[in-house]
């Protein structure tokens, strides 16, 4: 009964809404929680956005922000002020290299180390964590998952980023809302990997627009875009203005027809303002100092040109520097009565809730999206089902029944160890190849206070365990089989445990080297890496046989602890003597299997816990990798 309501609801929702050149959102902005009323060629069709209070206007004003890297020995952004209004779609133009970029990191606040300098909203000092609730920022290149749909990939942001309080039919409604508004519909039940380039623009759009953000930062969202796509693209943020909101958004080159479109433009020239104010004002300004804007000429490329280290008149480019550095901020910050600006850039947050849901919410929400992003990888899912079954015929056919043959048992215990190894190099590879693709998809949504850390961190554990066991169950229940291990419950559940256990390991292991080094790397570094712990297992050279000085090394081996316990499974516990194919078999006795292997006095308890000590000590440092990935 609920599906047919929910199905209901969202029927009566969906708007068919058309996008054409010069099609505009009639609102008030006078009036705020109003529907927001779309023509079309069909007849009028009413879409209802969720809208701020709009009665109020939003100004962000900043002053005397600068920016350094490299400990302060290279300054990107120098003393540059303004102010940008809602209602007013503003545009920061400037040639390669300008600092355009990093003027929308530091006023997003997604990038506060060597920053200085003071932003204010509505001429008050807001803390950063507050800032960030009303902030939205999409950068250049938006990572989006690849197998959630358009649909569920706003629903999901709108479930993270909306109060629980909003109901699920309330969500919905709303994810419809900017489907219609952004012109997606026809690819809503699309995933995103097979999206086009504008789509995914617009798509990266409506993730920040679920939020109803205050103030909206894009970074050239026309990258890449033919200039129809790109018209498309900046008529949806001259929307989003009109509607109360403050949009500021950066454009490499923009034509004569795109530039039309903003109403304000803050042009930056070697990390200082050049320009500052609405674009009808720009050619007028530029007179003043004595540059004379060509008639009939792209103003933006005339700016751009101006801008350049090749311009021919750098003292009038110096004195419009000075002018604009020394003109006051309107409404800003020179408007304050309470004394003198801060000078730090955003202040440490207060005490209040960072996040609009719960822990528990935040964990359910996650692990539902990436258990059903793993499910539709092929790689995740259908190949690495596939490789543990395939390996698993083919490693029970070449080792066909000697696991009880005493006449066999350096062929068994090599199928240990060559079992091990490909439950350790199956479960790490997959995510090491897929998971770097998804930091940026993790940093982005954290700095917008989506989830905590630790909540991500859980929930992606958890998300990607039962995938895990599968594939390792599928392994070992063929090879175990097959191989003519003994038949006795209680071994065969130590053999497995032991695998289950190192393919937890491989896919922690995984997850460590995905969020430390790029995917270009981290292929070639996690096998590597692994060869000294299988060096020092004692399967290639025995514990006594070793120099002293690596004698510890086998300690700290995931290996170690792992080939010694299914070994133990297989041998120990006072199992009766094999069977013996030959005349005359040496290792009959499993007792002379352990002397041989060294394992006569080992533990398997020890065992569980050196491998269990291994994996915690493994979460912890993934941890604090992406503690130190969103730094």
């Amino acid at each position: 009964m609920i599906w047919k309501q929910i199905y209901k609801l969202v029927s009566e929702t969906k708007v068919h809404y058309h996008f054409r050149r010069g099609a505009r959102i009639n609102s008030d902005i006078n009036e705020s929680n109003h529907p927001v009323t779309m023509g079309t060629d069909d007849g009028p069709a009413e879409v209802t956005i969720p809208l701020m209070d709009v009665s109020s206007s939003t100004v962000l004003a900043f002053q005397n922000l600068n920016y350094s890297v490299q400990q302060g020995s290279k300054c990107i952004l120098q003393d540059v002020s303004g102010a940008f209004h809602s209602g007013r779609l503003a545009a920061i133009i400037g040639p390669s290299g300008a600092g355009k970029s990093s003027l929308m990191n530091v006023l997003s606040g997604f990038n506060v180390k060597g920053v200085r300098g003071t932003i204010l909203v509505n001429n008050e000092s807001v803390d950063r964590q507050r800032y960030r609730q009303m902030v939205a920022y999409n950068p250049q290149d938006v990572t989006l998952l690849p197998t959630i749909t358009v649909t569920e990939t706003l629903l999901y942001a709108a479930d993270l980023r909306m109060p629980s309080s909003v109901s699920k039919f309330q969500k919905i409604k709303i994810v419809n809302d900017i489907i219609a508004l952004l012109g997606l519909e026809k690819c809503a039940k699309t995933q995103a990997r097979l999206l086009s380039g504008g789509e995914k623009k617009r798509l990266s759009i409506g993730q920040e627009l679920v939020s109803n953000p205050r103030i909206m930062f894009f970074d050239e969202p026309t990258s890449g875009l033919d200039s129809e796509s790109s018209y498309q693209i900046v008529s949806y943020l001259k929307d989003l203005a009109r509607q109360g909101r403050c949009v500021v958004s950066v454009v490499h080159q923009p034509s004569s027809d795109l530039l039309e479109l903003f109403d304000d433009i803050y042009v930056v020239a070697d990390g200082q303002c050049m320009y500052k104010g609405p674009l009808d004002m720009l050619p007028a300004t530029y007179a003043d100092v004595g540059l004379i804007c060509p008639q009939y000429y792209n103003r933006a490329d005339f700016v751009i040109k101006m801008a350049s280290k090749n311009c021919p008149e750098p003292d009038k480019i110096q004195k419009l520097k000075f002018q604009m550095k020394t003109a006051p901020v309107q409404n800003g910050l020179n408007d304050r009565s309470n004394g003198t600006p801060k000078p730090n850039m955003l202040d440490e947050c207060e005490s209040r809730s960072q996040y609009p849901t719960s822990q528990w919410n935040q964990f359910a929400i996650l692990t539902r999206r990436t258990f059903l992003g793993t499910v539709r990888n092929f790689t995740l899912t259908v190949l690495r089902f596939i490789g543990h079954i395939l390996f698993g015929l083919i490693v029970g056919t070449v080792y066909y029944n000697i696991g009880d043959d005493g006449a066999k048992v350096i062929t068994n215990i090599s199928f240990i160890m060559l079992a091990l190894l490909f439950i350790v190099f199956a479960n790490s590879m997959p995510v090491v190849l897929t998971y770097p693709l998804e930091m940026s998809v993790f940093v982005r949504e954290y700095k917008s206070n989506c989830y905590s850390v630790g909540t991500y961190f859980l929930s992606k554990i958890v998300a990607d365990f039962p995938m895990m066991i599968g594939g390792v169950t599928c392994f070992h229940i063929i090879a175990y089989y097959m191989t003519g291990q003994i038949n006795e419950p209680d071994r065969m559940l130590m053999f497995w445990g032991m695998a289950v256990m190192m393919g937890w390991y491989a896919q922690v292991y995984g997850f460590l080297g995905g969020s430390l080094f790029p995917i270009e790397v981290s292929p070639f570094i996690v096998p590597i890496t692994l060869l000294p712990a299988v060096l020092f297992s004692g399967f290639f050279i025995q514990y006594d046989e070793l120099h002293d000085v690596f004698k510890p090394l086998t300690y700290v081996s995931v290996f170690r602890f792992a080939f010694e316990g299914t070994s133990m499974s297989a041998y120990g516990f006072g199992r009766k003597d094999l069977d013996c194919s030959e005349m005359f078999c040496y290792y009959r006795k499993a007792k002379k299997v352990l002397e041989m292997l060294d394992m006569e006095n080992s533990c398997i308890w020890v065992d569980v816990a050196g491998l269990t000590f291994i994996i915690v000590a493994l979460h912890i440092l993934l941890y604090v990798s992406l503690r130190f990935k969103v730094r």
